[in-house]
């Protein structure tokens, strides 16, 4: 038999769960990683996965060392320029997260606040353009990020909705305070520019996992008590 085409997956080390765990610990597991599973065995692929800092993954793939990169990519239109993007796979929106007994009843609110956001982010992006008068904290990880907001160090924090809702499933003490107007968005396979035979493939595949239902089984395992 022949051996499979190794496909080399570029994973985000700073782990963005539920979209995937942390590739090191005892269990490494999320939505992308049933996605893909079912994905490359529908095209017969090994996967290879090679963990890194978010910036240099995508630099890797830039210069083609990497396949694709399946960990919570944004599409946006800049990235489009240098990367061809699969059909997406998840919509969801950014939202504000805060403590339990905080309320945000609009961008009003956010005047004079701290707010904490991951480094390198769309959510980044987002607070710059909309708060360039507010401190803003940078957090390499997630995890540091919600530990800020927990500790008192920030007074909010900005970020995608379906990792705030794996963050806020384990933590009781913090809530999404509101969803951001006019930030919906969505998260797709990224893979060289250029390399549109492997886009048509994984689309086809994608397709098919939304007609046969497999998609909508791995989405409930995962979102069912999620809020986008």
């Amino acid at each position: 038999m022949a051996n499979k085409k190794v496909l080399k997956v570029g994973l985000d080390s700073a782990a963005p769960f539920p979209m995937h765990s942390d590739y090191n610990s005892e269990n490494f597991e999320g939505f992308e990683v049933d996605l893909l599973r079912a994905i490359t065995s529908h095209l017969d692929l090994e996967v290879e996965y090679e963990v890194s800092l978010w910036s240099t993954i995508l630099e890797k793939l830039f210069k083609g060392e990497l396949d694709i990169i399946c960990s919570a990519v944004t599409v946006t239109a800049s990235r489009q320029h240098i990367l061809e993007f699969s059909n997406p796979y998840l919509y969801f929106r950014l939202c504000a997260v805060v403590g339990q007994d905080y309320s945000l009843n609009g961008l009003h609110h956010f005047k004079n606040k701290t707010i904490g956001v991951r480094e390198a982010t769309e959510a980044e992006k987002y607070v710059r353009e909309q708060f360039p008068a507010n401190n803003i904290v940078y957090a390499v990880t997630n995890k540091e990020l919600y530990r800020k907001l927990q500790a008192g160090k920030i007074d909010l924090l900005v970020d995608d909705s379906p990792i705030a809702g794996g963050f806020l499933q384990k933590n009781k003490k913090l809530k999404i305070g509101m969803f951001l107007p006019k930030t919906d968005s969505s998260y797709a396979i990224a893979m060289k520019k250029g390399d549109t035979q492997l886009k048509a493939r994984f689309n086809e595949v994608l397709r098919l996992l939304k007609e046969n239902g497999t998609y909508q089984d791995i989405y409930k395992k995962w979102f069912n008590d999620i809020q986008f």
